[in-house]
């Protein structure tokens, strides 16, 4: 088992519920929901409301308020309500589909063909349901975090206020501790009564202090905020400006009052480096997409560049998703991709209806 020190914090926070995933002590992703808002990976019993032949595609009924794409080019056909592959799709088919993508703004949701193993019993339920259906909600932020470290054989202790969340994961509801020990100081109580391994990577915790809150004990409301603040500040007194717009997102990288030293190129390779760093925890925190530019300070030296390119494109492959450094532009600007994956930070927050 790779050894980490992940650690998830799963609080109610402000008017809903923040999940905070730690890796060696530095806040890495952060998911914020007044409920399950999104949908990705939920698996529906869809409707075939139209087939756009010229597109090769279907919109689908999902029993919401804005349909659902799906792109009958790309891999694999949905199957039918009772497994079996469709020979013809036709308005009123019912089709077992994943949404990939939630609706955003104007656009309605994507969907792909969903995926089953043998006897699964969602499967099994569907052939006897009628569309349009929910089969399987979206796994919850701290599932897919979970599910991701079972995957890649990471340790991570889950720690909620959450008595809910606790009882499901564990089985069991919460046990009181017994009165004489809540009248101890911490380090004499022993072991947590509410903790328990729920399996060889995965450990869970019942945080009970009424006296503070988790979310204080792990200062999240300054993570949140430093999160969804347009300027970061680097350790070496350096910064980075971080601008969204509708089509990309710009980040501008300043040396400040970075002015150690007799040698400059020293301070800008110091600089630009602590920018790559924070720049590629930022996107994650944030959970920033689509095409994203950096305006790196200038080198005068080729080498330097290039060792700029090759930390770039090292920390893109430690992002949970297949974030990709791509090249330098003629401008000397840093081009980068990231995939969607849900709403960003800004959105969770502020724009919980789009």
């Amino acid at each position: 088992m790779e050894q980490s020190s992940d650690k998830l914090i799963v609080c109610g926070f402000r008017d809903g519920i923040l999940t905070a995933w730690f890796q060696d002590v530095k806040p890495v992703e952060l998911a914020f929901s007044r409920e399950n808002e999104s949908e990705v990976g939920a698996i529906y019993l869809a409707r075939v409301s139209h087939v756009q032949k010229n597109l090769n595609a279907a919109f689908l009924d999902l029993g919401k308020e804005q349909p659902a794409y799906l792109n009958l080019e790309k891999g694999r056909l949905p199957r039918l309500a009772t497994g079996a592959l469709p020979s013809k799709i036709t308005e009123g088919t019912e089709l077992l589909v994943e949404i990939r993508k939630d609706a955003h703004a104007k656009k309605g949701y994507s969907a792909r063909a969903a995926t089953f193993r043998k006897n699964d019993p969602v499967l099994a339920r569907a052939a006897f349901l009628q569309a349009p259906r929910c089969l399987k909600p979206a796994p919850r932020q701290w599932e897919q975090i979970l599910a991701q470290c079972r995957r890649e054989k990471r340790s991570v202790e889950l720690v909620t206020d959450l008595p809910d969340i606790y009882e499901e994961l564990s089985g069991n509801p919460p046990t009181e501790m017994p009165a004489y020990q809540t009248n101890l100081p911490e380090r004499f109580r022993g072991e947590p009564v509410n903790a328990v391994a729920l399996d060889a990577y995965c450990s869970l915790r019942l945080y009970t202090d009424e006296k503070l809150k988790l979310a204080s004990v792990y200062s999240l409301e300054t993570t949140v905020q430093s999160a969804l603040a347009r300027r970061v500040w680097l350790p070496s007194g350096g910064n980075i400006v971080i601008e969204r717009t509708e089509a990309l997102t710009v980040i501008d990288v300043n040396s400040g009052k970075d002015v150690r030293g007799k040698d400059k190129e020293a301070t800008l390779r110091r600089t630009n480096r602590e920018a790559a760093e924070e720049l590629m925890r930022q996107l994650r925190l944030r959970n920033l997409s689509g095409i994203i530019l950096v305006d790196f300070i200038d080198f005068a030296d080729e080498a330097d560049v290039t060792a700029l390119t090759e930390t770039l494109t090292a920390l893109a492959e430690r992002d949970s998703v297949a974030t990709r450094f791509v090249d330098m532009t003629q401008l000397n600007l840093a081009e980068l991709i990231r995939p969607r994956r849900g709403k960003s930070l800004q959105e969770q927050f502020f724009l919980p209806n789009s």
